[in-house]
């Protein structure tokens, strides 16, 4: 006589996918209602702010004016420059 053990099979866990199948279906509802049913509801750049853009991207530089303000001038370094370390060692096979 054999013998026959089987494992007992587990269910399909219908609590999470009814949890994940509202909670995907309510995404896309709310994505549907803020982009294509009522996109007012996002907020729009008013066009005060954009003539106010306009205005800033017509001023004209020109740094050879800067250099020669004195305000420029007046400016010192207080600190040193910046040296960078060379990466890596000299011999990588060089135990530490």
């Amino acid at each position: 006589m054999a013998i026959t053990i089987e494992e007992e099979k587990k269910g399909v866990n219908w609590v999470g996918v009814i949890v994940g199948i509202i909670v995907a279906v309510s995404l896309f509802v709310a994505a549907y209602y803020l982009f294509f049913k009522r996109p007012e509801l996002i907020e729009v750049t008013s066009l005060g702010r954009l003539e106010e853009l306009q205005n800033v991207s017509q001023i004209t530089f020109d740094p050879a004016t800067l250099l020669e303000s004195p305000e420029f001038k007046v400016l010192r370094q207080f600190g040193r420059d910046i040296t960078l370390p060379t990466p890596g060692r000299d011999n990588p096979f060089r135990p530490y």
